[in-house]
């Protein structure tokens, strides 16, 4: 009687895993990050997009057209650290990738600080967390064409903001996490996996 009722038990336990089993190659597969590094030194067609490491201080919101930084939010000295730490992550490896950033000055900050000097920005790519539906079709028209423009032997890096990322990708990622796709001609993204650079 005891190893009737114990198999009924485990049979009821294998009716309620075996759908959630069933779900589990549709899962994605995210790989390691030593695989995505290799991937970013060696194959083409590769984005990476990049939250501005953390700032402190001033309005989200706020875009100073001028660049003088009037009112934005501006890096912290942890968050200048976190980005010389990412572009060292980059350049012992001997990546050198194409930038793209957001216009607002964390962003403009962070890729300058990693990346060096030679970046592209437009007015489009500013934060659109609170922006109307037009401003957040612009910013993904913009940033699918830039990215798609860019992309080839060198991986393309996109220095944003979490709600610009999640509009591309439908990812939220933490400041200074790198989101590693590939991206097809129109600068649609196919997400890979995530990079954590402490």
């Amino acid at each position: 009687m005891n190893r009737d009722c114990s198999d009924c038990q485990w049979k009821a336990v294998a009716r309620i895993l075996w759908p959630l089993l069933l779900l589990l190659p549709t899962l994605p597969a995210w790989a390691s990050d030593d695989a995505l590094w290799k991937r970013l030194k060696s194959e083409e067609g590769l984005v990476v997009l990049m939250r501005h490491a953390q700032p402190a201080g001033g309005n989200p919101l706020m875009w100073d057209e001028s660049g003088n930084c009037a009112g934005e939010p501006m890096l912290t000295d942890g968050g200048k650290a976190h980005a010389r730490r990412i572009g060292e992550a980059f350049a012992s490896r001997g990546i050198r990738p194409t930038v793209i950033s957001s216009p607002m000055c964390r962003c403009r900050d962070t890729a300058r600080i990693a990346f060096g000097d030679a970046f592209v920005t437009d007015g489009a790519l500013r934060e659109v967390a609170s922006a109307d539906s037009e401003r957040a079709k612009q910013f993904e028209r913009t940033a699918q064409s830039l990215i798609g423009n860019r992309r080839g032997p060198a991986p393309v890096v996109f220095v944003s903001h979490r709600p610009n990322i999640d509009l591309l990708t439908m990812e939220l990622i933490d400041s200074g996490d790198l989101l590693v796709g590939k991206v097809n001609d129109k600068g649609e993204i196919d997400v890979l996996g995530k990079i954590t650079v402490h």
